[in-house]
């Protein structure tokens, strides 16, 4: 499905069955900046709504958004779209440093939920800083750590979701087994038509 109203994704970053396994802060920094790639932010509506559900990770106590909020958390979402995209490591190192730089991350520790953390933003920065620092370095510690194969955009033709790919080998190719099955299914189809005289 292409991608568009916030919905959380099936990406799983546990390391179940063998499968990779982030570093829990780590995961949960990447899987906000996958929502927010397969998130249509340039409605103010699902920017709003991304945020809302997200809330647990601002400590600013606004989280009203402006109208230069919503085109920086769009602008935020295409370029983490574009390291995903990243057709080689230089490419991608490239674009991640370009999200690195437009987010100023500023690491510090805290261990505010009684388990000791970085956050990448100082508690009083603005909300979009605030995302964008967490996001920028969610993507920077899977794509440094792992390589930039461990994130996909879904091969079936009518979606364009981000995923994380938590195989051993690195073979995922679908944002869900929704899309893998729609597309198997589809496949099965069309040799059954073409087999028909």
């Amino acid at each position: 499905m292409p991608y568009g109203p916030y919905t959380r994704t099936e990406a799983n970053l546990g390391g179940v069955g063998g499968q990779v396994e982030y570093d829990t802060y780590s995961a949960e920094a990447l899987q906000l900046a996958v929502d927010l790639a397969n998130t249509d932010v340039a409605s103010r509506a699902n920017a709003e709504e991304y945020i809302r559900v997200n809330a647990e990770w601002f400590t600013c106590r606004d989280l009203r958004l402006s109208d230069a909020d919503v085109a920086d958390i769009g602008d935020l979402a295409r370029k983490i779209r574009s390291v995903v995209e990243s057709g080689s490591d230089n490419e991608a190192v490239t674009r991640l440093n370009t999200l690195l730089d437009c987010c100023s991350p500023v690491p510090r520790a805290t261990n505010h939920d009684g388990e000791l953390h970085l956050h990448y933003s100082p508690d009083g920065a603005p909300i979009v800083d605030q995302l964008g620092a967490t996001v920028a370095m969610g993507m920077a510690h899977v794509v440094c750590k792992y390589g930039r194969e461990r994130l996909g955009i879904c091969a079936a033709g009518d979606c364009a979701d981000v995923f994380v790919d938590t195989s051993r080998n690195k073979s995922r190719r679908y944002c869900s087994e929704t899309c893998a099955s729609r597309t198997t299914v589809s496949a099965y189809r069309a040799r059954q038509r073409a087999q028909t005289p």
